[in-house]
């Protein structure tokens, strides 16, 4: 049985089958390109076909999987072209949430984010790839969520559900573990902002917390050069990067 998906209860069983597929997309559960079968993911989930059919189907929709003509399901392939775009991407819509975000900061927000950093950590040290993933996850959507915008978070679900498979790749690579040691570094630096509602730096800290893992993985998986500069990290309307 397919141990990346979890079973679930049978209450709003619907719904259930559908976070659960997009999580595992989110983070990293299922490979860019690989094949799925409604079959084996509702054995997976303990369910019966028909909603695994309803949540791939919205899956689908949301331009996450593909159907294929046999009946069966793909998930985003993954190049090197289509790779850079979703960074750049990414670094705009999620360095603007985490902007608002520090605006917006309610008492207690920066506690939470440092416990989730604190077990995001915890997973690095106990080398759980799942639980890296799972954590990083848990962080960046805790920053998107104290933006206080649906439409921004819409906007980032979809992203994610496009990027997530490719952090399936991440833990088969040597060193990954070093990467994850610093993203905890620059997620403190987030932190840090958003205590002092300092928006650009907020905005700042989160894009490069992107673009770093991005050009490692880029490094290391396409064998390309690290040479990626989304625009965020210039603070386009914000002034000038500070010198490093």
């Amino acid at each position: 049985m397919d141990d990346r998906v979890r079973p679930i209860d049978v209450t709003t069983v619907q719904e259930r089958v559908y976070q659960e597929l997009r999580n595992a997309l989110y983070q990293g559960r299922f490979m860019p390109g690989e094949v799925l079968t409604i079959r084996a993911l509702a054995a997976a989930l303990g369910t019966s076909p028909m909603p695994v059919r309803e949540a791939i189907q919205r899956l689908v929709t949301e331009n996450a999987l593909t159907q294929l003509p046999n009946r069966t399901f793909q998930v985003a392939a993954l190049t090197l072209e289509n790779y850079d775009e979703w960074i750049r991407v990414r670094c705009e819509v999620e360095g603007y949430a985490a902007q608002r975000a520090a605006l917006r900061a309610r008492p207690g927000i920066c506690t939470e984010l440092r416990k989730i950093n604190r077990i995001f950590g915890q997973a690095i040290e106990a080398r759980d790839a799942g639980g890296m993933l799972e954590g990083n996850q848990h962080f960046h959507f805790a920053v998107y969520e104290a933006a206080d915008s649906d439409a921004l978070l819409k906007i980032i679900g979809s992203l994610w559900l496009r990027f997530g498979p490719v952090l399936a790749f991440v833990q088969h690579i040597e060193g990954s573990i070093e990467m994850f040691r610093r993203g905890v570094a620059v997620h403190e630096r987030v932190i840090a902002a958003m205590e002092r509602h300092d928006a650009k730096e907020a905005r700042f800290a989160l894009a490069l917390d992107i673009r770093a893992a991005a050009s490692w993985f880029r490094r290391h998986h396409f064998g390309a050069g690290e040479e990626l500069q989304p625009e965020p990290l210039q603070r386009r309307g914000l002034g000038q990067a500070r010198p490093r």
